[in-house]
């Protein structure tokens, strides 16, 4: 409710209710950056007739922001939602696990000590790796350096070589998000990951964190539960170009 408050003090946030039958059955929370052409949901909770919602709601951002990107992420359980979206000119372009680690109950491990922490003097390390897999991301090399005071980034090194980044930031009082995890050569290596994200934890303890958000690949979820990550469940975000 606190999140949903703001909305009413910013100028590129609005929230719609969704009525069917003279009864309210959704809230959809939604937002806009106008320097990006950027389009997403805060919230998107809809009791019954989702398909209904969601045409309704994609007609009236389709005649009010040509030429944006929609993006819209679901729990993969809400059918309604995914077949809707997969059926209407959507592109499926995340399908990660969801994982909450409870930081009060997570013990600090010993990390490699060839992990640094990245800022401007050094960010070409980041860099380095991110941009070969950053593609369409929003949150791409030159946003994130534009915004670094806002980002914890580590970045483990051998011999001046750059094999792997994290990166995380706040998303709440208390509550960290990990943006990605990057590996050289886009390739899987289960102890570096465990390194990395074992880093990123202990960082986020320290800080006196209570949470931490973490959407991983298929692939790493073994080592993220090992690492005290409470599997939230499935999650698919999809995009589609408003013309």
């Amino acid at each position: 409710m606190e999140r949903s408050q703001k909305a009413f003090l910013r100028d590129a946030e609005k929230i719609l209710l969704f009525e069917h039958e003279g009864m309210v059955e959704g809230w959809i929370h939604y937002f806009w950056l106008p320097e990006d052409h950027y389009l997403s949901t805060v919230s998107f909770n809809i009791d019954t007739h989702t398909e209904q919602a969601l045409q309704e709601f994609l007609n009236l951002m389709q005649e009010q922001f040509k030429g944006y990107d929609l993006l819209l992420g679901y729990p993969k359980e809400n059918e309604k939602a995914v077949h809707f979206l997969s059926t209407h000119g959507f592109e499926c372009i995340e399908d990660d696990y969801h994982n909450t680690a409870f930081l009060n109950a997570y013990e600090l491990i010993e990390a490699s000590d060839r992990i640094i922490r990245i800022g401007k003097a050094n960010y070409e390390y980041f860099r380095h790796l991110h941009t070969k897999v950053e593609d369409n991301m929003y949150w791409n090399s030159d946003r994130i350096y534009a915004d670094i005071d806002n980002w914890m980034i580590f970045a483990e090194v051998h011999d001046g070589d750059p094999v792997g980044c994290v990166y995380y930031r706040t998303a709440a009082e208390g509550w960290f998000e990990i943006f990605g995890i990057d590996l050289k050569d886009d390739t899987f290596d289960s102890e570096l990951f465990r390194n990395l994200l074992g880093k990123a934890l202990n960082s986020a303890k320290e800080l006196g964190g209570k949470t931490m958000t973490f959407f991983c690949d298929k692939e790493c979820q073994e080592t993220v539960s090992k690492l005290g990550f409470k599997y939230v469940g499935e999650y698919v975000c999809f995009q589609k170009h408003l013309v």
